[in-house]
């Protein structure tokens, strides 16, 4: 099938579909509101999210209530685009729910690690057997790291996290949320086979970048929080950068110090991760998906009879929700609005 026959009924719903986004004075009037349920009201009279939200009781809404509802909307929207392929497409699309389904699972961690109560109720785990066949129960009471990992017998996600097992060590979430993120690109990169090569070269040219920008935010982390050694960095890393081969990843999981790591970014495309005062970590990830954004609106605008515009749409939406989700999170702590507005992946 030639890409004109393929895309040009996809590309059309992806086009109108990235017309609905919310634009900066949605964001603007939102941040002015003064709580959860005066949120969720205005999503529900002026945005996309209309048509989902037509359940929702305003009078009984709550953060997790509302994360929900947005979330499952992205899933609804990419299940409708994922109709839209066929063959070897569709296997490949179907392998970004894999990526929503691990932050689910890291959020299960999360609560396992943190000892919170009532993980059901903490974390909306809606991705969960989107793309495996997780036993989200038995997940859900895990007792501890290691029992999590058992529960994940059958899975793709248990021959990665298996090697965790060994030793008497204890797990940390950074091993554990590296590891499922080497799975999901690893699956990922193997699914890209079935694509032309025209196709493979614009999600490369796409994951490439995303892939640096995860090396240099693992390798901080890891040197900053963890102090964890050259080799086991380099195992946590992902080959198949746009700006940093495997020769500059090695290079920087060797720096002898976090201070000498920054220099060698800072001398690369990608220095204004640490080219600001203010480096704690919530900021330097807004940098990063801020650089992220911009990139992919650019690339938007170039692209054409290719996977990319509806990858592009996809990552969007959702960059859209985590800013919606901050905006929450900024009016129940009743932040001003130029506080508020530094959460945000977009700027205002």
């Amino acid at each position: 099938m030639d890409n004109v026959t393929r895309y040009a009924a996809i590309n059309t719903k992806t086009r109108a579909m990235t017309g609905s986004f919310l634009k900066d004075r949605d964001y603007e009037n939102l941040l002015n509101k003064k709580n959860v349920t005066e949120v969720a009201a205005y999503l529900k009279q002026n945005s996309h999210y209309k048509d989902v939200m037509k359940d929702i009781d305003l009078g009984d809404v709550h953060r997790g209530r509302l994360e929900t509802v947005i979330k499952a909307n992205q899933i609804k929207n990419m299940k409708k685009l994922n109709h839209f392929f066929i063959d070897g497409y569709r296997e490949f699309y179907k392998s970004l729910f894999m990526r929503y389904e691990i932050e689910d699972l890291k959020s299960i961690l999360r609560g396992i690690k943190t000892h919170s109560e009532s993980l059901e109720n903490n974390a909306p785990n809606i991705n969960l057997g989107l793309y495996s066949n997780v036993n989200v129960q038995a997940l859900l009471e895990s007792k501890n790291t290691r029992d999590f990992i058992n529960n994940l017998k059958g899975t793709i996600y248990y021959d990665y996290l298996r090697p965790l097992l060994q030793g008497n060590n204890e797990i940390n979430l950074f091993n554990a949320g590296m590891t499922l993120d080497t799975a999901y690109f690893d699956v990922s990169f193997k699914s890209l086979e079935l694509l032309t090569k025209e196709d493979r070269m614009a999600v490369e040219n796409i994951y490439g970048v995303m892939a640096d920008l995860l090396n240099i935010q693992t390798i901080y982390r890891g040197l900053k929080f963890y102090n964890l050694p050259p080799e086991e960095l380099f195992n946590y890393t992902i080959y198949f950068g746009k700006v940093f081969n495997r020769n500059h990843i090695k290079e920087l999981c060797y720096a002898k110090s976090l201070e000498e790591f920054q220099k060698k970014v800072h001398s690369s495309k990608y220095n204004f991760l640490f080219d600001h005062d203010n480096n704690r970590d919530i900021f330097m990830e807004r940098r990063i998906l801020r650089y992220q954004y911009y990139n992919l609106k650019s690339q938007n605008k170039k692209s054409s009879m290719d996977i990319s515009r509806v990858m592009i749409y996809t990552m969007l939406l959702e960059m859209e929700i985590r800013d919606i989700i901050s905006v929450i999170e900024s009016v129940r702590y009743g932040m001003p609005l130029d506080e508020g507005k530094k959460f945000l992946i977009r700027k205002l």
